[in-house]
């Protein structure tokens, strides 16, 4: 589809105000913008996002998952599981592989809300099949609770979910 059949499409559906807002947003609304989230991890539009449910089984969108350690063991060790630490925060993550070698494709990074996101193409820089580390990850204040996966290449997948809090 040409940009012009692409206009004329968004104009039909949207209106005009429509095609604007959507090629800002295709286009990063031009030159130097910056990207969606700015550089933080999770970003304070993102934080504010409803917590999980409190019901058993966790968020409404975790049907299905399954707690599993038969995969690489996930060890975290900074932030630890309850820390409470000022921003930025520094994270350091091992991952030990079991039988396999791990599997960095497979690894997965979750904010778990009641719509849990997530932000594994945000740590993909960072992560090695050695771990995840960031020196002064963006994170804004509050409570956040983030799920990591990672298998190995034999498929095993462990998951390991922490709670910190940002002051």
């Amino acid at each position: 589809m040409t940009i012009m059949n692409c206009e004329r499409f968004l104009k039909a559906k949207l209106g005009a105000a429509g095609v604007v807002l959507s090629f800002l947003m295709i286009c990063g609304a031009g030159a130097g913008a910056t990207s969606p989230t700015d550089g933080w991890l999770i970003t304070p539009q993102e934080a504010a996002l409803a917590p999980a449910a409190d019901a058993p089984g966790g968020a409404l969108l975790d049907v299905g998952r399954q707690e599993s350690n038969l995969g690489p063991t996930i060890e975290v060790l900074k932030p630890n599981d309850g820390d409470r630490a000022s921003a930025p925060i520094e994270i350091q993550i091992n991952f030990v592989p079991k039988t396999g070698a791990v599997d960095l494709t497979s690894l997965k990074v979750t904010v778990v809300k009641l719509f849990p996101f997530d932000i594994t193409d945000r740590v993909r820089d960072y992560a090695t099949s050695a771990g995840i580390q960031m020196k002064e990850a963006k994170i804004p204040a509050g409570k956040h609770i983030v799920r990591i996966s990672v298998a190995d290449t034999d498929g095993a997948r462990s998951v390991k979910e922490i709670e910190f809090e940002v002051l």
